[in-house]
């Protein structure tokens, strides 16, 4: 018996196709369906896997939140959990809930898929679906996306540094470090820098007025000068989680300067090889000039982190941790 897979079909495409992706990677074919589910609620991602050795049922949590959900936990064989927190895992399933780092948006179907599915599973599920508008949007957010291809090594300046972020109100440690980093590169006179945060919709930048980036750029324009960039600057955002950002800087094999990571990482990430971390003024310069004299150790980080990529975050690599764990 071939596998068959079944995926929640109420699941939110947008933030969780990088999964679909893996998916279809591993097993080549899925269908998107709700009556062997509970009644989740919009947005689960789950799985259900059914051959010869019984039936299995994946979670993959990558909320913001570093917290557990019961619902998905009691339901599943194993949860994989993006923010994964020690102090929130719950002994007794500590063996089933896997840490599975930062993913991101990515477009995983052409125009004609696209429409097809959302049409399809709006009209097959609309009657469990809640927010109609927000289920339709999902699927044309995902198609806006890149594909992962894209997402890929490309020679970097050595002096050119790129960056671009937003303010956030609540996260007064992220906006902290964020600043510190623009005013860093700022002052070093061999940094040719540009960028600095996006601004807020309401005009209420928080107090750094002085470092926003006016110009506004295309997704596309945004990649490329990330691509360019000498090195980029990574901290946790909202609720410490890992943002979009940490899994596209390793796939894109960047030289990464970051703060501590507050949640745990499939494997991880050493300093010196895989990236710099930083946590002070102190260190952003050090590491700053660092980059900016020593190519050669700037170009080892940049090989370590699109390999650290490949082994562990790449959507193929996920889901064949998960079904490892339960075969």
């Amino acid at each position: 018996m071939k596998n068959k897979v079944f995926i929640y079909g109420l699941c939110d495409v947008f933030y969780d196709g990088y999964y679909i992706r893996g998916i279809n990677e591993v097993f080549k074919n899925y269908t998107f369906d709700i009556s062997k589910f509970p009644k989740f609620k919009q947005g689960t991602f789950a799985v259900i896997i059914e051959n010869e050795n019984g039936t299995t049922k994946l979670i993959i949590d990558s909320l913001d939140s570093n917290l557990i959900n019961s619902e998905w936990l009691n339901w599943s064989d194993v949860y994989g959990k993006v923010n994964y927190n020690a102090d929130n895992i719950p002994l007794n399933d500590s063996q089933k809930i896997i840490p599975v780092g930062s993913s991101f948006g990515i477009k995983i179907w052409n125009l004609i898929t696209t429409c097809f599915f959302a049409s399809f599973n709006f009209i097959k599920f609309k009657k469990s679906i809640t927010n109609q508008r927000e289920f339709l949007a999902n699927y044309w957010r995902q198609y806006k996306r890149f594909r992962l291809e894209k997402y890929k090594f490309e020679e970097s300046s050595n002096h050119y540094v790129f960056f671009l972020n937003s303010i956030w109100k609540e996260e007064k440690k992220t906006n902290y470090y964020r600043a510190l980093f623009i005013n860093v590169c700022r002052a070093n006179k061999e940094i040719n820098f540009e960028g600095g945060f996006a601004a807020r919709s309401n005009g209420d930048n928080l107090g750094f007025d002085s470092l926003i980036y006016s110009e506004k750029i295309p997704l596309n324009t945004y990649l490329q000068k990330i691509k360019k960039s000498a090195f980029v600057f990574n901290t946790p955002a909202v609720l410490s989680c890992h943002g979009w950002k940490l899994g596209e800087f390793l796939a894109l094999g960047k030289a990464i300067i970051s703060t501590d990571h507050i949640n745990r990482l499939p494997s991880d990430l050493i300093n010196g090889e895989h990236l710099l971390y930083a946590n002070n003024e102190d260190d952003v310069k050090n590491a700053v000039q660092l980059l900016s004299e020593d190519i050669d150790f700037k170009r080892k980080l940049e090989f370590n982190s699109r390999n650290y990529f490949d082994s562990y975050l790449a959507p193929k690599a996920v889901i064949e941790k998960l079904i490892s764990n339960i075969q």
